[in-house]
């Protein structure tokens, strides 16, 4: 699997020369350059620059990625906008640097984040009902969980989060228990039978592990997208898809990984709840192209399907192209770049109607 880093790494082919057309450039999108890159080819003409978001050096509102879950990822959570604003501002009053370790907000910014999914996608995000908790607390005959349900006065993430060393090991035993010994189970049961099944092959004693018995699975089938809020739990289980993500750098992880985990933090950023992920409408505009609604007006996200022959496509004032599966091509003007499977292209220019040829499944996101 991808590390968060690697998701923020373009992939794009060496360096080449960029096709420039009368209305506008096409470059290679490497979010380290790009601009650079942008402002030199674009010094002779008549090319607008937009301003930089704060904080980030980039116009572009958003990451444009593919993941690929082959091992599942970290359970992690994207602040929200006023914990995300608290979080940054203390870390900073005390000194913390913003590379360190135990850096938690790097920047007071939320995080949304929407997958559009290129195989059957499993996601594990926010938490399960109290009626669904019951059914796999009976189903599985899980202690731990009847336990907590027993008594419980708070979310059952946030109980989770709040167990002792010892109490962990031993509800990840009584969890491993109880997938050994039940076979033939329905429902949530079902589910989450499964999902740890999964995580035991890669995280057999990690909290994770309690945390996925509590979250929501979301299962999507390809073309389908789902929004996972900032404040919102979430692992992608298996599959793979195309993320669209704000620029944020924060990312607090709480669980199936070696790298740090606050669980402090993730207990107060919890303790009210989370809020939902939800599955967006998919519109279908015509000519195998389909419209995913994102966080703002001011974004427009298409997908767009190419079989062998070409289509066309709305690019501009400035768009990234995304190659998700198999090779491409795109041309405007008659100056054409080739797409590498997972690359991406930049186009800075006029609104242009730009030719695509395939196969393959392009993602366009663009700056209105």
């Amino acid at each position: 699997m991808r590390t968060d880093s690697d998701l923020l790494r373009s992939v794009a082919p060496a360096r080449r020369p960029s096709p420039q057309s009368s209305r506008g450039l096409l470059i290679d999108w490497d979010p380290a350059t790009y601009r650079q890159t942008l402002e030199r080819f674009a010094a002779d003409r008549p090319l607008t620059l937009p301003h930089s978001e704060a904080e980030t050096g980039s116009p572009f509102p958003f990451r444009l990625t593919v993941l690929d879950a082959d091992v599942p990822s970290p359970i992690m959570l994207h602040p929200r906008w006023e914990q995300a604003l608290a979080g940054f501002v203390r870390e900073q009053a005390r000194g913390v640097p913003l590379g360190a370790g135990n850096r938690n907000y790097k920047d007071s910014n939320p995080k949304c984040e929407v997958a559009v999914a290129l195989t059957p996608l499993r996601v594990l995000a926010g938490e399960r009902t109290m009626e669904e908790l019951q059914a796999i607390a009976s189903g599985l005959e899980l202690p731990w969980l009847r336990s907590y349900l027993s008594f419980h006065h708070e979310t059952a993430i946030h109980s989770v989060l709040r167990m002792t060393r010892e109490e962990t090991a031993a509800a990840v035993r009584e969890t491993a228990d109880a997938v050994d010994r039940i076979r033939h189970v329905d429902g949530p049961a079902a589910e989450v039978l499964a999902a740890v099944r999964r995580l035991q092959q890669h995280f057999p004693h990690d909290r994770g592990i309690l945390l996925a018995v509590c979250m929501k699975l979301i299962q999507l089938d390809p073309g389908h997208a789902a929004v996972i809020p900032p404040g919102c739990m979430h692992s992608y289980l298996s599959g793979q898809a195309v993320l669209v993500m704000g620029t944020s750098d924060n990312a607090l992880q709480a669980g199936l990984t070696q790298e740090y985990v606050d669980l402090c933090e993730l207990q107060h950023l919890t303790s009210g709840g989370q809020p939902q992920p939800s599955p967006l409408p998919v519109v279908d505009v015509g000519d195998g192209q389909q419209r995913i609604p994102l966080w703002s007006n001011d974004l427009d996200l298409r997908r767009v399907v190419v079989g062998s022959g070409q289509k066309p496509v709305s690019v501009g004032p400035f768009s990234v192209v995304l190659a998700a599966t198999e090779p491409a091509d795109i041309t405007v003007d008659g100056a054409t770049a080739d797409l590498e499977p997972e690359a991406k292209i930049l186009y800075a220019g006029e609104p242009v109607t730009a030719t695509i040829t395939g196969p393959s499944q392009i993602f366009v996101a663009s700056t209105l």
